[in-house]
């Protein structure tokens, strides 16, 4: 059985008093009486009600004072002030302080008093749920919170080390998601003494789904590079593998396409072969002084079944290095073309000497929030490093 409601009734007229008690009780509420302002603080602090009524005009501590302490101690205790007639103005003093209603004296009867009572409970349940249900929603945001926080460290664990040699190559990158969690994802693998890969991926959106993706397509990638190790696997032909991928990630019915770019380098015969799945803007092979776009069309991979894949060979010399962003870049450039934002990229490719330093020179690091995920990885082969000379 639900607990009647306790209110609390402060008066120095005992006669008025009493009658708003029972009438109280007559509504259904349990009823208790103070005969001014700091007896009924005293009962409050000894055992809160539900609700206060309280007199405006009494000795050693007004209606207003008894506001005024309650306002500061108790803020969401629901108070209806009693004024008699003429008081128009220490009523209005009275809301000002933190009264809920107010109610004139004489009574005019049990409605009046039923009226401004109810409607305070009421207000004050209200607020006490919209606080439950605001201590809930921190709850879910702080689980939230964890959660991302987790599937973070896992993102970032799945990355490659920053610095990883490969071959005659070493391996810088930059990550910059848009949200706790990106949908940009890049990898490196290597399958024999002489041959290793990479691919850098641009998932459709960003958050949890889009990264979500990233994990199921790095798990689709390693199962390549271990049949690579068994024999004959679509990963040592760029075209085949991505045509694959494109098959494997259909079947999952996850409905995010993904932009990629896979390249496999052979080191004994200095040579790069690629493929590309929609990524822009195109790579950048770097060689010789000269930054040389590497512009593969192709189709975004988990759209079509019938989608092909180009593959082209590249020669590599002592002092290459490849550069490849995802389009993200594009949203932190701030303004010009897309043809003048890639000879940007291109022209600072050629200087950077890591992937922090293409993203310092670029200017795309210092935004707070990002529009979209930012990925940039670097390749970059030993031998001297260019050196600007304009």
């Amino acid at each position: 059985m639900e607990a009647l409601k306790r209110i609390l009734v402060i008066d120095d007229a005992e006669d008025v008093r009493v009658l708003v008690q029972r009438q109280l009780v007559h509504l259904g509420y349990e009823a208790q009486g103070a005969g001014n302002g700091v007896e009924g603080l005293e009962s409050i602090a000894a055992n809160p009600p539900d609700l206060v009524v309280c007199d405006l005009r009494m000795p050693h501590l007004d209606g207003l004072g008894v506001l005024s302490v309650l306002r500061e101690r108790y803020p969401l205790l629901p108070v209806v002030v009693m004024s008699g007639e003429g008081l128009l103005n220490d009523a209005v003093s009275a809301l000002r302080l933190g009264a809920w209603d107010y109610i004139s004296k004489p009574i005019a009867g049990m409605a009046v008093l039923q009226l401004a009572v109810s409607k305070a409970l009421e207000k004050a349940e209200l607020i006490r749920e919209n606080q439950r249900q605001r201590q809930k929603l921190e709850l879910v945001y702080r689980e939230l919170a964890d959660d991302q926080d987790a599937g973070r460290r896992l993102q970032l664990g799945l990355l490659p080390e920053n610095g990883r040699r490969l071959g005659s190559f070493t391996l810088t990158r930059e990550l910059l998601p848009s949200s706790y969690l990106s949908g940009d994802f890049l990898d490196t693998f290597v399958i024999d003494s002489n041959r290793w890969g990479f691919y850098l991926a641009d998932v459709a959106g960003h958050g949890v789904p889009s990264a979500l993706v990233t994990v199921m397509l790095r798990t689709l990638v390693d199962r390549q590079v271990l049949s690579a190790h068994s024999g004959d696997s679509a990963i040592l032909a760029p075209s085949r593998f991505l045509k694959e991928l494109n098959s494997a990630l259909l079947r999952q019915g996850h409905e995010k396409h993904v932009a990629l770019f896979y390249g496999l380098v052979d080191e004994e015969r200095q040579q790069l072969r690629c493929a590309n799945a929609g990524c822009f803007p195109w790579p950048i092979l770097i060689q010789s002084g000269k930054a040389i776009p590497l512009e593969l069309p192709g189709m975004p991979l988990g759209l079509m079944t019938t989608a092909d894949y180009e593959e082209r060979s590249y020669e590599l010399t002592a002092d290459a290095s490849l550069v490849a962003c995802t389009d993200g870049v594009f949203e932190v450039m701030g303004s010009g073309t897309v043809d003048e934002k890639s000879q940007r990229i291109a022209e600072a490719a050629r200087y950077a000497n890591s992937a922090a330093e293409l993203v310092k020179a670029l200017d795309v690091g210092t935004m707070a929030v990002r529009p979209d995920d930012v990925a940039v990885m670097m390749l970059k082969r030993g031998g001297a490093h260019a050196v600007r000379t304009s």
